[in-house]
């Protein structure tokens, strides 16, 4: 278990910890000097059963605030520490009011110096912290007095501390690893050293892993834990990690940087969340207001896009996008606090449920419903809202990112909800049944639609339907609904246009006749197919009534144009990528000229230069230099 001090400067934080564990905290010069914790200490302490507590000693002065919010992230229990003879102060007010934007409930309140007050006095100082916790929402605290230096009551905080780290549930390991950074520094004889709160997942010796600041990776050397060496560390602990990566060294590591597995190395500049006002404040929080964001171990300025209403009360909880100067990291669930811009007191915080937001429409109604539906308390009831509400589906490759699921964790949430998984990594999406049974009602409705409007076309093309649909669809679950429907005989496919069973179109006699005529001289049994021009006096009738009928017949599916005036049948255009296809697997490295292929075809130059550069156009060969070869997959 986790524990940080809390409380105003000169309260006996540190004092506290040196009792209770043997260790004093401070650690730099200013600080003994001093006698005034400036940044972040930490002790241990091991119980008889051989159960841990972890200590972290943060700054009471509201000068190195920031200090004290990188050394909460992540804890399991607060100790806000009030000294008897000062009773309740501003940073005691704060540091609470942190510990509950945290989302820290797991609180101990302890009194000391309570040699320095009367035993009537510390009665009176007793109400008023009771009477000060009741105002902030909290009741049922039992107040455990001590006199650090003299050892009173220590031993019965140590018995409550003990029954807190027993009776806490141990916290699930899931997802890829991911460390905050609160210290960096070189050992001699070991080498750089990094510390911090791992907020997920495990880290093992030998890992590679990255520095999410600036994508740098590095190995992990050796694993310390609670000052043990370990072969791993898991969620939930502290640990110190030695580690070693090309270019980076203690300088180029700063508090609030991500140690992390790759896969997480997703940076943004917008984060939707969840914001609630502290109910201390005076005014409204407007929208666009400038703050400084403390998330993890870091802390940036941000400014508060407030999404619904142009401001959210004191006391108060709204939908807030964080907008950012530079890339950030960070994932569903987060926890942070703002400050006002002057990082004079703290004003608000929440929960981060979207960290990969966008500016545009981020305040429409329909990307409001969308976020209440993120703001459920954990992920599959998350997936499953989304899922419901989406007429798009939802894309599965940045949803497992946000809410940090490796493939086999994302894999059991969607069988265990009964969604379907649809087109391909990285494009896949995911619906639910009705959802999935709607978009392909749609689809029918849009193809209709586009019959309607153009009653003598064969029928839509994709990028007609997408239009059609007014709702962006990735094309892979486009084709996916297509070809299903194809298969279930509620579609029809004519080359690249689709069409419904029952859509008829009208050729008029002439245009027929044409078309028939005109795809067997296009398609000679040798030789090189004839120009526009030349087809029309073989055919004997004018240039463009002929390229009238022979655009009907590209809208059917049934002739190619493969440049300027060359129109030829697609059957013809088959039969030429077999040629090319067998010319490439002759050659040893797959390369061909436009005079192999000549040879191979013994057609002309002219139309053999057209066919190739439409082969180009369309993905099916890639010029090498002079050369050709076939389109790698």
């Amino acid at each position: 278990m986790i524990v940080a001090t809390c409380g105003h400067v000169d309260h006996g934080k540190t004092e506290l910890i040196k009792a209770l564990t043997g260790t004093n905290t401070d650690r730099l010069p200013e600080e003994k000097a001093r006698g005034l914790t400036v940044d972040l200490g930490f002790a241990y302490n091991i119980l008889p059963d051989g159960e841990v507590l972890g200590f972290v000693d943060v700054p009471g002065h509201e000068k190195f605030i920031r200090n004290m919010l990188a050394g909460v992230a992540g804890i399991d229990l607060g100790l806000l520490v009030i000294a008897a003879d000062d009773g309740v102060m501003p940073q005691t007010r704060e540091h609470l009011a942190i510990l509950d934007l945290l989302g820290i409930r797991n609180i101990l309140i302890v009194l000391t110096k309570i040699d320095r007050v009367a035993p009537d006095d510390l009665s009176e100082v007793s109400k008023q912290v009771n009477n000060f916790l009741k105002e902030q929402g909290h009741r049922d605290h039992a107040l455990y007095p001590v006199c650090a230096p003299k050892g009173i009551g220590i031993e019965a905080l140590k018995e409550e501390l003990t029954f807190r780290a027993k009776s806490q549930k141990p916290k699930v390991v899931r997802g890829y690893f991911r460390m905050a950074i609160d210290r960096a520094f070189n050992l001699k004889g070991v080498g750089l050293i990094v510390t911090g709160m791992i907020f997920s997942g495990t880290v093992h010796k030998a890992e590679s892993l990255t520095l999410l600041s600036h994508g740098a990776s590095v190995r992990v050397r050796e694993i310390r834990v609670h000052n043990q060496i370990r072969a791993s560390a898991k969620a939930g602990e502290r640990c110190a990690l030695s580690i070693v990566g090309r270019g980076v060294g203690e300088k180029s590591i700063k508090r609030g940087t991500w140690l992390a597995h790759s896969d997480l190395y997703v940076p943004t500049k917008r984060m939707d969340a969840n914001l609630q006002v502290l109910k201390t404040e005076t005014n409204p929080l407007k929208h666009w207001t400038p703050t400084h964001l403390h998330i993890g171990s870091d802390h940036l300025p941000a400014r508060v896009a407030v999404l619904s209403g142009g401001n959210i009360s004191p006391g108060e909880i709204g939908l807030a996008q964080l907008v950012l100067p530079h890339d950030a990291f960070a994932l569903y669930g987060d926890r942070f606090v703002l400050r006002d811009q002057s990082a004079q007191r703290t004003i608000a915080g929440g929960r981060i449920i979207d960290p990969f937001s966008s500016k545009r429409g981020r305040a429409k109604p329909n990307r409001i419903a969308i976020l209440k539906a993120m703001s459920k308390e954990n992920t599959a009831a998350v997936l499953q809202a989304l899922a419901t509400r989406s007429e798009s589906g939802v894309q599965l490759q940045p949803f497992a990112v946000s809410h940090n699921l490796p493939s086999d964790q994302i894999d059991a949430i969607i069988v265990s909800l009964g969604l379907l998984r649809v087109g391909d990594a990285p494009k896949e999406r995911i619906f639910c049944e009705s959802r999935w049974r709607g978009l392909m009602a749609l689809i029918l409705n849009a193809v209709a639609s586009i019959h309607k409007s153009k009653p003598k076309s064969i029928g839509a093309s994709i990028k007609d339907i997408q239009v059609q649909l007014g709702v962006f669809f990735e094309e892979d679950s486009l084709k996916l609904a297509l070809k299903i429907m194809i298969s279930e005989k509620r579609m029809c496919v004519n080359g690249s246009r689709f069409y419904l069973p029952s859509h008829n179109i009208h050729i008029p006699e002439q245009e027929t006749a044409i078309l028939t005529i005109a795809a067997n001289i296009l398609a000679p049994d040798g030789g090189t197919p004839p120009s526009l021009h030349q087809a029309a006096q073989q055919i004997g009738t004018e240039v463009p009534v002929l390229e009238k009928a022979l655009k009907i017949g590209i809208k059917l599916g049934d002739i190619i144009l493969v440049g300027k005036n060359r129109y030829v049948p697609s059957t013809l255009v088959i039969n030429l990528k077999i040629s090319v296809e067998k010319l490439a697997s002759k050659s040893v490295d797959g390369l061909f000229s436009t005079s192999d292929f000549r040879k191979e075809v013994s057609m002309g130059r002219n139309f053999i230069i057209d066919v190739l550069e439409y082969f180009d156009q369309v993905g099916f060969t890639t010029r090498v230099g002079d050369l050709r070869r076939l389109r790698q997959p």
